[in-house]
């Protein structure tokens, strides 16, 4: 799908893709494939791709795993796939189509852009709902089970608020 506005893919966005939102299991056909089961689309819409991956690793993936190069392997393992599934689906002839029109830079802008948009949110909703639990803390994690990772861990704040400076100042700001 394409957005109107740019030449960018877009796609429709869960919008709240956090750990209580998705369902995991084993494919009945295959050991080897996974499936997934989404809930919660009170915030779903039409969107830029980079968007859902944004909200993802800053509410759903614990802190040490973004740090010394987590996050940028990530980030390329995503933009692998969806390019992938960009030629599969359509949107664009081929793999060399797909990076010269969205290119991996243009898709970690609009992730930086998400991530700002996280850090705002989060600075003016979510703090007050801060309940700080460790990760080991079985009892805590079931107690916060609905809550993203920057309402109940001191890291994963730290990881959010410290990559949402680095992006202001790589932009000037």
């Amino acid at each position: 799908m394409m957005c109107l506005f740019t030449n960018h893919p877009s796609k429709i966005n869960l919008g709240d893709p956090k750990q209580a939102n998705l369902f995991f299991r084993q494919s009945s056909s295959s050991s080897n494939n996974v499936e997934v089961g989404l809930i919660d689309f009170q915030w779903s819409g039409f969107g830029l791709a980079a968007t859902d991956i944004a909200h993802f690793i800053s509410a759903a993936v614990y802190a040490d795993l973004l740090v010394d190069g987590g996050e940028s392997n990530l980030l390329q393992y995503y933009y692998e796939e969806l390019k992938q599934y960009l030629v599969e689906y359509g949107a664009y002839d081929s793999a060399d189509e797909a990076i010269e029109q969205y290119s991996f830079d243009t898709f970690t802008e609009q992730y930086e852009t998400a991530v700002l948009d996280m850090c705002r949110l989060v600075i003016a909703y979510a703090w007050s709902r801060f309940e700080p639990v460790d990760k080991d803390d079985k009892v805590g994690c079931a107690r916060t089970m609905n809550k993203n990772s920057y309402n109940k861990s001191m890291p994963n704040v730290v990881w959010l608020m410290s990559r949402c400076d680095s992006i202001l100042k790589s932009r000037g700001v």
